[in-house]
């Protein structure tokens, strides 16, 4: 079980996008008190006053952008966990966020439970995409990703289930289009993760995407 975080900072130059990600942050009951700032520089100098246990980076702001201040953060508190928020999925974006010490890149509309399981993917030293960037990410090579050759057997059902959830759909989004009950899907989903002996749906996504599992 996580730790819940008791002090977060997350930094984005629209407050109300930023006041929509704290909220949303918040229900999750994984995180304590979120403080808000509107550029990276001012985050930083609270970093110095006060470390948070884990921070929230968009990666366009003016003056210094997100990879500016995940520089800096990481020159100074290698351990702390950084993540970054953003709509632009390209692969050289999130490549170059990675390659600079990022624990994680995240899609700005991201589901509550990506909220969750981001750190609990950090504490076990991985690297947290949301699903929203996994595909754009796939095939990405850097130092600090690893792929995991796998061989799973998967029944013709099970392959159609992994497919939809690797598109994003929820368990009842699934069920509804497949004319399933939610919970046959969750114990299908279940059996996957267990083939695959992941975690959260995010590994889960991550390694179907890296074996090209999805043909």
């Amino acid at each position: 079980m996580t730790t819940p975080i008791q002090l977060t900072y997350l930094a984005d130059d629209h407050l109300i996008v930023a006041e929509g990600i704290a909220s949303l942050l918040r229900s999750t009951g994984m995180y304590g008190e979120v403080r808000i700032f509107a550029d990276g520089k001012s985050l930083w100098n609270a970093c110095k006053a006060q470390m948070p246990q884990w921070v929230y980076l968009d990666y366009e702001m003016p003056g210094w952008s997100g990879l500016d201040t995940l520089q800096q953060l990481k020159k100074a508190y290698p351990h702390l966990p950084v993540l970054m928020l953003s709509m632009n999925a390209e692969k050289s974006i999130i490549e170059a966020c990675i390659q600079h010490g990022a624990n994680g890149y995240l899609s700005k509309d991201s589901a509550p439970d990506e909220l969750t399981e981001a750190p609990q993917e950090v504490q076990r030293g991985e690297i947290y995409y949301s699903r929203a960037v996994l595909k754009a990410m796939a095939g990405i090579k850097t130092n600090r990703i690893t792929t995991k050759t796998i061989e799973v057997e998967l029944s013709a059902r099970e392959t159609e289930i992994l497919k939809l959830i690797c598109d994003g759909l929820s368990p009842k989004e699934i069920a509804d289009k497949l004319f399933l009950s939610k919970r046959t899907v969750e114990t299908h989903k279940g059996n996957i993760m267990q083939k695959f002996d992941v975690g959260s749906v995010g590994k889960l996504i991550s390694i179907a995407l890296q074996n090209n599992l999805l043909k």
